[in-house]
């Protein structure tokens, strides 16, 4: 069951640090929609260091961190296919990871893993499983991308940003709704390059 927690992330040299409960006026309900409105893409901005916990997940998962298939389209095409397996995915990823911090599973923090499907997981691991199942469901790989945001709360979490032809839609584990980019609420720092997902490119900092 999602448990509204907000995980702290790394980003760049910055270690993970304590997650947050979500507070409790801010719960949303499970509706699982995906806004039809047309929105804006993310302008990506210049290279960042990546986070130190996926530069160790990628030396350990090197066919997860290099795009295969470099021709693929940037953008996919928001139809309503696509619409349901967006929405089908987001919904079962939330579903299938028990929220749980890296100490309290590992002992140490920042760990980044494709292993937390039924079994324990923070918004990294919400992110990797989602990106995985949604490549495996046939969309390109360079239209999904890990970022890193800031909450309102002021805290560092991942989510996972899908570039469509209608504009930039997030899949996040502690919203059950697929919003538009620019109505997160988020301060958006960095990402996943999209011609190549070993790099990031800086965001600078929007604030929405």
């Amino acid at each position: 069951m999602h448990k509204g927690r907000i995980c702290a992330a790394a980003l760049g040299l910055t270690l993970l640090g304590a997650c947050a409960d979500l507070p409790q006026q801010a719960q949303l309900p499970a509706t699982m929609t995906i806004a039809a409105a047309t929105t804006t893409a993310i302008a990506d901005g210049t290279p960042a260091v990546p986070p130190p916990g996926f530069v160790s997940f990628c030396m350990h998962n090197l066919s997860v961190c290099t795009n295969g298939k470099a021709a693929q389209p940037a953008r996919i095409v928001l139809d309503e296919p696509t619409r349901a397996k967006l929405i089908a995915v987001n919904d079962r990823i939330n579903n299938a990871i028990t929220y749980a911090t890296d100490e309290a599973q590992y002992g140490v923090a920042n760990i980044w893993t494709l292993n937390a499907i039924g079994g324990y997981g923070n918004c990294k691991d919400y992110a990797l499983a989602k990106r995985q199942a949604l490549i495996d469901e046939g969309l390109p790989e360079s239209a999904l991308r890990i970022a890193i945001v800031r909450t309102e709360q002021n805290e560092l979490h991942a989510v996972l940003t899908v570039d469509t032809d209608h504009g930039d839609f997030v899949l996040d584990s502690i919203d059950p709704d697929i919003r538009p980019w620019a109505d997160t609420r988020y301060a958006w720092l960095s990402r996943q390059s999209a011609s190549d997902p070993l790099r990031w490119v800086s965001l600078a900092r929007y604030e929405r």
